[in-house]
C-alpha cells in the first residue's frame, strides 16, 4: 500500500472543498468543530485546546477575511478571555459545507458495496486512531 497515497486524497478533498465552498482547511476545521458541538461558544484557549494547535495559529485563523465574516467573537464577562461562537453566516455555511463533505464522501465511495463501506469505515477509524497515539 503507498501510505503516501493519503496524502493525494486529502489533497484532492481540500481542493474540491476550496472550490466549491470557497473555505480553507483552518475555515473547514472551526465550521466543522462548532458544527459537531452544537455551536456552543468556548474561550480562544479552550477552541484551539480542542483544535490541537496554538492560541497563536487559532487567533491569526480567526484574523482571515473570511473566518471573520463567520464568527463572533466576544469579550468574557467573568475575565478578560475571548468567546468565540458561529454567526449566521457561519452556521449558513455549514449547511453548504456539509452537502459538499456528503458529495465527496459518495464520490469516493461510488461503487462498494454497503458492507464494503462498513469495513472501510471500520478499518479507517482504527488507522485514525492509531495515528493519534
Amino acid at each position: 500500500m503507498d501510505v503516501l497515497s493519503f496524502s493525494t486524497i486529502a489533497g484532492n478533498i481540500k481542493n474540491e472543498i476550496n472550490r466549491k465552498c470557497g473555505l480553507n482547511l483552518s475555515q473547514t476545521r472551526i465550521l466543522l468543530y462548532f458544527d459537531q458541538n452544537n455551536n456552543t461558544a468556548l474561550k480562544m484557549g479552550d477552541l484551539a485546546d480542542n483544535l490541537k494547535i496554538s492560541l497563536s495559529t487559532l487567533s491569526r485563523q480567526l484574523q482571515q477575511k473570511k473566518t471573520v465574516s463567520f464568527i463572533t467573537v466576544k469579550r468574557s464577562e467573568k475575565d478578560s478571555s475571548k468567546i468565540v461562537l458561529l454567526n449566521e453566516t457561519g452556521l449558513q455555511k455549514i449547511i453548504q459545507l456539509k452537502q459538499v463533505l456528503n458529495e465527496i464522501e459518495e464520490s469516493l465511495l461510488q461503487g462498494l458495496s454497503k458492507q464494503e463501506v462498513a469495513t472501510f469505515n471500520h478499518i479507517f477509524s482504527e488507522l485514525l486512531q492509531r495515528s493519534e497515539k
